[in-house]
């Protein structure tokens, strides 16, 4: 089954179809864009952090990435022919890609790349039915899995943690460890954790000659500006003040109130996007209470959840406890939760529970520490005492990826798995990785639908997740969140996706 055709027709047709006005494109400047936290590494293998996503984009590429729509599209990989069998996948690469280190890249550095990932990659287990990797033609890769895959050229085409192609030397080192050289349209400068990221164009970056326009994460990526730097600003009044100084040329998440007021205003573009994530609450299931489903249950019983995502992120929420977004054929129109503190506080105390202080680790963004302080209020009122913690996101993130941490419960975006599709959002529960303790049910399904053909076969799997994520409480869908991206405009041919691309925009 050769698949290289039907993509390029795709992407022919999505150009054509998006094509963009002609206008006169410009060389030059330094876009600075405002975005809330620091990333908590570089290493694109290491963490699904937003705030890395937005910078990791612009320096690495996959072999295959995601179209506008969110389809898997080539990018590195010029196509891919499968097996009658479905178990063999041959990649073939684009010629002359170059390293910012200036080697070409060949297929050892995919290999290495790809057995990096497999070991130790956040997202890991989107590529767990591989059962090997390895170079079989001077410009070609396979891969063979263990088991039929339905959604594999997707499972790798995924952005969370972009499952990242580096020099062969880089894949050598842990996790964590290797240097920020891709193959992207932008190179790494500079990194002051405290204050900025810093990229500059990659001159001897050739875009794929297979695409006209950009088109999501892949498309041809054709850089006009010279350089971009990523502040790190997490205070909304801040972020606001240097975008009308002049000091930004982007605020990536400004507030409602500022939206509004700057709407009208010629200097600027104010752009929605919405859905852009789901605010997750977490449970750490590894620590008591957590262990016990009546507290879980209680707590669920015990929120309000429209009053914290009012409060967190007024003007631009919309009330949806699905796990994927709105659009998706996998959405389902679930009953949202609803408080009912008689039934909290009966359940609270046929719980574990005997009213000791428990932590809720927060990043010091506003959304968060206002979701934060909400869940704090309501959980007083059954009876629950908790203790805000607040922290940079690095640190936050740090603690709440491990288990014995000391941590209770957790609130944060979870962004693109719901872009992604099913197979992504379940991937987040897998073996354990947000709760902190596996579910068995959950680890079945994830491995199910990954097998299975049928669509209809895949939304009763993903249906049945669904339920289970309530049944257990394993964690709480508060609802979906979008952002006010707000931009000077002298900043030309911006579009909104899900990282503030860089590529195909110029300064006035």
């Amino acid at each position: 089954m050769k698949l290289t055709f039907l993509h390029l027709a795709l992407a022919t047709a999505l150009a054509i179809g998006s094509a963009a006005p002609a206008l006169a494109q410009k060389k030059g400047g330094d876009v600075v864009i405002a975005q809330t936290q620091a990333p908590p590494s570089l290493d694109p293998h290491a963490t699904s952090a937003q705030a890395a996503r937005n910078v990791n984009l612009h320096v690495f590429e996959t072999l295959y990435a995601r179209d506008e729509n969110a389809r898997p599209v080539p990018d590195l990989a010029t196509g891919v022919t499968v097996s009658p069998d479905g178990l063999t996948y041959v990649f073939t690469l684009r010629d002359g890609v170059k390293f910012h280190n200036g080697k070409t890249m060949g297929p050892a550095d995919v290999v290495a790349s790809i057995e990096r990932y497999r070991k130790g990659g956040a997202s890991a287990s989107l590529i767990g039915a591989i059962d090997s990797v390895s170079a079989t033609g001077a410009n070609q890769v396979t891969m063979k899995l263990k088991s039929v895959q339905s959604t594999f050229l997707g499972n790798l085409s995924s952005p969370r943690a972009p499952i990242a192609i580096m020099p062969a030397e880089e894949a050598a080192k842990d996790i964590g460890k290797a240097a920020s050289i891709g193959t992207g349209p932008f190179k790494f400068v500079e990194y002051k954790p405290d204050s900025h990221v810093k990229l500059a164009r990659f001159d001897d970056y050739k875009p794929n000659p297979a695409y006209k326009e950009r088109d999501g994460f892949g498309g041809a990526k054709i850089v006009y500006i010279d350089s971009v730097t990523f502040r790190f600003m997490p205070e909304a009044g801040a972020r606001d003040a240097a975008l009308q100084s002049g000091q930004i040329h982007m605020n990536e998440a400004g507030d409602g109130p500022t939206a509004k007021r700057l709407a009208g205003n010629p200097n600027f573009q104010v752009i929605k996007a919405l859905p852009f994530a789901v605010q997750v609450l977490k449970f750490n299931h590894a620590l008591p209470p957590g262990n016990d489903l009546n507290f879980r249950r209680a707590v669920t019983l015990g929120i309000d959840a429209e009053e914290i995502m009012g409060t967190a992120f007024p003007d631009i929420y919309r009330m949806d406890q699905s796990w994927v977004y709105g659009g998706s054929v996998y959405h389902t129109n679930r009953p949202l939760l609803k408080q009912d503190l008689a039934a909290a506080k009966a359940s609270l105390a046929k719980s574990s529970y005997k009213g000791e202080k428990l932590s809720f680790i927060v990043d010091n963004t506003r959304p968060n520490v206002d979701a934060a302080t909400v869940f704090q209020q309501q959980m007083a009122q059954i009876g629950v005492n908790v203790e805000l913690k607040v922290s940079d996101w690095p640190t936050a993130s740090g603690i709440g990826l491990k288990s014995d941490q000391g941590w209770n419960f957790w609130t944060h975006g979870f962004g693109i798995e719901p872009f992604e599709g099913p197979v992504s959002a379940m991937s987040h529960w897998t073996k354990g990785q947000g709760q902190r303790v596996a579910d068995p049910m959950i680890d079945a399904w994830f491995d199910k639908i990954n097998s299975e053909m049928n669509v209809d076969a895949q939304k009763k799997i993903f249906a049945d997740f669904e339920q289970r994520m309530v049944d257990q409480a394993i964690a709480l869908n508060l609802g979906n969140y979008g952002l006010f991206q707000i931009a000077s405009t002298k900043l030309k041919n911006f579009k909104a996706y899900r990282i503030p691309r860089m590529w195909g925009v110029w300064l006035e």
